[in-house]
């Protein structure tokens, strides 16, 4: 299962892209499952409305890397320094009681269904981003570096469900060239970042795809190919207008 979803990863075009994430923002109805999901948090939510039974284990975010300090609740958010915006970063995961049952089942296509931290066949590190009154302003996903390099070569093509989500149209994009010593993979190479207003949202989406300097596919001294040396990855952030303007 999961190995069919990178395979389409790979190859899908950017109309397929559009039913690719339509599927994966109706999860729920897909699967059966009626577990809210980071997307259904709207801005200005209280921490102590979240689904604290399915939205577990905060801590203090770090911007897409390990979780930090642990806190017993979402209502705990002042124990987390404020970002540059004023905003504080609390990382939470999905509960995986049904993961887990899935496997005490030996089921592998259960299991590959209630991973519920995958998007399009990738972990993902989520958090939301809490003002200082206790609202929730916006959220952040961003793909997991600790994926598997076969899995995580392309964790770049997840930018495309997000644009096709919120439309092709509108969004205002920056191609940065390669840096010194920065190259491309197989012929591609990504490094673009990209704005867009929506229903008084701002949404920053980046994508990155290339070797950095002194990464290669073959080893120069050995001539064996490398592992897992290669950047690739997609970061998302939606934030509320009214909390930027604060």
């Amino acid at each position: 299962m999961r190995q069919q979803s990178r395979r389409l990863a790979a190859h899908a075009k950017p109309a397929a892209w559009l039913a690719l994430v339509l599927l994966v923002l109706c999860i729920n109805t897909a699967s059966g499952w009626s577990s809210p999901k980071i997307w259904d948090v709207k801005p200005g939510t209280p921490v102590g409305d979240l689904p604290g039974e399915e939205f577990v284990d905060p801590a203090c975010g770090a911007n897409g890397g390990p979780p930090g300090l642990r806190i017993a609740s979402f209502e705990q958010f002042e124990r987390c320094s404020p970002e540059a915006s004023g905003l504080r970063e609390i990382w939470f995961r999905y509960d995986d009681e049904e993961e887990y049952i899935a496997r005490a089942a030996r089921d592998p296509d259960a299991i590959a269904r209630a991973n519920a931290m995958l998007m399009l066949g990738q972990p993902v590190v989520l958090s939301l981003l809490v003002d200082r009154a206790g609202l929730v302003q916006g959220y952040r996903i961003i793909t997991d570096p600790r994926a598997g390099p076969d899995v995580r070569e392309g964790a770049y093509l997840l930018a495309r469900a997000f644009k096709a989500h919120f439309g092709a149209d509108g969004w205002d994009c920056d191609d940065m060239p390669p840096s010194t010593g920065e190259t491309a993979i197989d012929g591609e190479f990504v490094k673009q970042r990209c704005r867009k207003v929506v229903d008084g949202q701002q949404v920053r989406l980046e994508s990155r795809h290339y070797y950095k300097p002194g990464q290669t596919q073959i080893d120069p001294n050995s001539g064996v190919r490398t592992a897992n040396q290669f950047e690739s990855a997609t970061r998302f952030e939606i934030v509320s207008l009214d909390s930027i303007r604060k």
